[in-house]
């Protein structure tokens, strides 16, 4: 198997992605007085005039507490480490126009830009008292105490009428900043308008939701910038989404008091210039050139120059494990062990007559190079019987399920043999007296018994109108047969199926649910899977196909509770036809033990097969453990794709520290224009603060980039957005030739 990378960097998805300036509410949060006046024509009349009423109304949203699960993504993802100097950290949030629900600052400040209430601020070590660590330290307050003030810092004017009761006893988290420090990272009023837009569209939509309208989409995403970059230092740094409302903006004043702002949101990161632990840097590990970090073949590497035999090479290509056997007489032994992910295609593994195995020990099979047994399908027959038994649930359906079908087959049976008996029975040629019969007889009998009645009931014109009832045609009539022992015979191929029923039962539903999820190899201990470390070292990436024989001694050993291979046949028959129609199985996979498993939780990886014209199916995509993601497929692909997922769809410069300008025009918004407008370099454009941070001035940026895209106007805040796009990175791997 060979790999070669293709298209490093490259927009990661074809699915459009619209920005939008904002979505303002029909109505903003606060108190209102509604005040009706009804007044008639003829002011003469009496009673034309009725005194007003009035009624207050509260419009309550969000304001000192976000509910987590509002927190779409945030970038850089919470505790990486990676190269972040050139970008602009930001939070994606699922109430899209949840950042205008609420004005900034105080009645006295005028907002005709809709700037939104919430901003996100970045933090470095050393820069908040209370947090000199930037380890995203907060203090706790209830709303309470918040409102009633602190004379030490200056808080949010609020009015407390206007808040919940039910919220001043509540907890909220705050943090003090120093008034110069807030004043040099806060953009001004008017600029804060380009720090927030809203995007929809993309892969994390709903399909059509919102194209052609001109608005979001019900699954669009409101998005918050910082305007501060990260510094190229090895730093950690922490980010606040915080609460402007009731705030002046910062400014010079006397008293010089700490600004106590409502933090409703953070989390922490690390910037380094030399990094390995951003996208590109973890992805491109992969590709050819990189030693054991390069996609390859999940297989035990044997050591360099340990001088092995090339039969125990060869099993080690082969997917092979030496391990300890304990036999059943407690000996210890020499042992090959192959879980379900090989490097190779596997021999079809011969199966019973009945296309059962009934137990291990005939799955356990010899390997006639080394004089050993191979145990890896009697330990699946083992696993599944193991998984069945620790799932009451599962084993009491199953049980259930399996004496219901001998009580069919028990009863099927029976109405056999009633056939047998009403249709070939030898009835006499003619009425015989009663009195006849008995002198016949040889133990003459006062009363007949009720065979005697009953065939005495089918003589005439009866057995002729019960066989035009039940007729059953003679090619058809149940004949003796000879049941001989044989010994136990195996075959390639399936045996035929029985005939089941055509509506199966709830328990055989629920039972071929639980194996066809068991058939993904869900609750397998993973050292089953892998059953050396060294075949996943960190940051690898190792394709497999998966061994089917090894699936059915797992499914196997799952069906052998209580069962019986004569007189479970036809439940046996219906569960295999209910798996059938579950989807196709496991057929290849991939497993990824990187960084980018934590850091980037939404990762995408596209498969496609026929030299990457064809999708390939995932049947389960899982991350095992914290840094271990698992795909199966129902075949091999030929190339993947590891892209950034839409979070990673970031703003910021370029290496060289420019924007890249992007068409405005409609039908051509984001196509690259080839020139850029440089950032780093115009001390105008980028201003560099006492304490050395790098804060863009937004709305000289602004207005440079629309002398550029939009000459004679203005940038909205979604046009603003687009030129800092960075588009997220993606990885392509092709892979020629299987190893078989």
């Amino acid at each position: 198997m060979t790999t070669h990378p293709t298209e490093q960097s490259a927009p990661a998805d074809d699915t459009p992605v619209t920005f939008h300036d904002h979505l303002l509410p029909g109505i903003e949060a606060g108190r209102y007085r509604i005040t009706v006046d009804q007044q008639l024509p003829a002011e003469d009349l009496p009673g034309a005039r009725l005194d007003p009423v009035e009624q207050t109304v509260d419009v309550r949203a969000a304001q000192f507490r976000l509910d987590p699960s509002w927190v779409h993504a945030v970038y850089p993802a919470s505790h990486s480490q990676g190269p972040f100097h050139g970008l602009l950290p930001h939070i994606t949030l699922n109430p899209a126009a949840l950042p205008w629900e609420r004005e900034p600052f105080t009645g006295g400040v005028r907002n005709p830009a809709r700037a939104p209430w919430l901003a996100l601020l970045l933090f470095g070590e050393g820069e908040l008292p209370g947090d000199p660590n930037a380890l995203g330290t907060t203090t706790s307050l209830t709303v309470r105490a918040l409102l009633d003030g602190d004379a030490t810092v200056s808080g949010p004017a609020l009015d407390r009428d206007a808040v919940d009761p039910a919220l001043l006893d509540t907890p909220c988290q705050v943090v003090d900043v120093p008034r110069e420090l807030l004043a040099q990272l806060l953009p001004k009023p008017s600029d804060l308008a380009f720090l927030a837009h809203v995007r929809s569209g993309g892969e994390d939509a709903a399909p059509n939701a919102g194209q052609g309208s001109g608005r979001p989409s019900k699954d669009a995403h409101a998005v918050i910038t910082t305007a501060r970059f990260p510094g190229a230092d090895q730093e950690r740094y922490v980010a606040h989404l915080v609460s402007l409302e009731g705030h002046t903006p910062p400014g010079p004043r006397a008293d010089g008091k700490p600004v106590r702002l409502v933090s409703l949101h953070s989390w922490t990161f690390t910037s380094c210039a030399e990094s390995g632990d951003s996208f590109g840097r973890l992805a491109g590990r992969f590709a050819p050139g990189h030693g054991e970090h390069s996609a390859a073949p999940l297989r035990p590497a044997p050591a360099a120059d340990t001088g092995l035999p090339e039969e125990l090479g060869t099993l080690l290509e082969q997917g092979m494990v030496p391990m300890t056997h304990i036999t059943e007489s407690g000996e210890r032994a020499l042992a090959w062990y192959s879980g379900p992910f090989l490097p190779r295609v596997a021999p079809e593994l011969p199966r019973p007559a009945d296309g059962h195995f009934p137990d291990a020990d005939g799955l356990l099979l010899h390997e006639p190079h080394t004089g050993t047994f191979a145990t890896g399908y009697a330990c699946a027959w083992n696993v599944g019987r193991a998984l069945a038994l620790a799932d009451p649930g599962f084993a009491t359906t199953l049980v259930r399920l399996r004496h219901q079908g001998r009580l069919r087959r028990a009863t099927d049976r029976q109405y056999a043999t009633y056939r047998r008996q009403l249709f070939h029975s030898a009835p006499s040629a003619g009425p015989v007296p009663r009195k006849a019969a008995r002198a016949a007889a040889p133990m003459p009998r006062e009363q007949p018994t009720p065979r005697e009645q009953f065939e005495e009931l089918l003589r005439g014109d009866a057995l002729g109108a019960l066989a035009a009832t039940f007729g059953i045609p003679e090619d058809d009539e149940p004949r003796p047969r000879t049941v001989r022992a044989a010994p136990t015979a195996y075959r390639l191929d399936a045996p035929k199926r029985s005939s089941v029923p055509q509506r199966p039962s709830s328990d055989a539903r629920e039972t071929a649910a639980w194996l066809a999820k068991l058939r993904t190899l869900s609750g397998v201990p993973f050292d089953c899977l892998v059953p050396d470390q060294r075949m996943l070292p960190p940051e690898s990436l190792r394709l497999f196909h998966v061994d089917r024989g090894w699936l059915h001694a797992l499914l196997d050993g799952a069906r052998s509770l209580d069962r019986h291979p004569g007189a479970d046949a036809t439940t046996d028959a219906e569960l295999d036809d209910l798996l059938d129609s579950q989807g196709p199985a496991p057929a290849a996979g991939l497993l990824l033990r990187s960084a980018l498993v934590p850091g980037w939780p939404t990762l995408r990886v596209e498969a496609r097969a026929a030299s990457g014209t064809a999708p390939v199916e995932v049947i389960r995509s899982e991350a095992l453990g914290a840094d271990v993601l698992l795909m199966l497929f129902d075949r091999m692909p030929d190339r993947l794709t590891i892209s950034e997922p839409h979070q990673g769809l970031h703003f910021g410069v370029d290496d060289q520290g420019n924007v890249a300008l992007r068409s405005l025009a409609p039908g051509e918004v984001g196509r690259p224009l080839g020139r850029s407008v440089p950032v780093d370099a115009d001390p105008a454009l980028t201003v560099t603060t006492p304490a050395g941070a790098r804060v863009l001035d937004v709305g000289r940026l602004a207005a440079r980039l629309a002398e550029d895209v939009k000459p004679g106007s203005l940038l909205s805040p979604a046009e603003f957005a687009v030129q800092l796009v960075r588009a997220p990175e993606q990885l392509t791997l092709s892979f020629e030739g299987t190893t078989r």
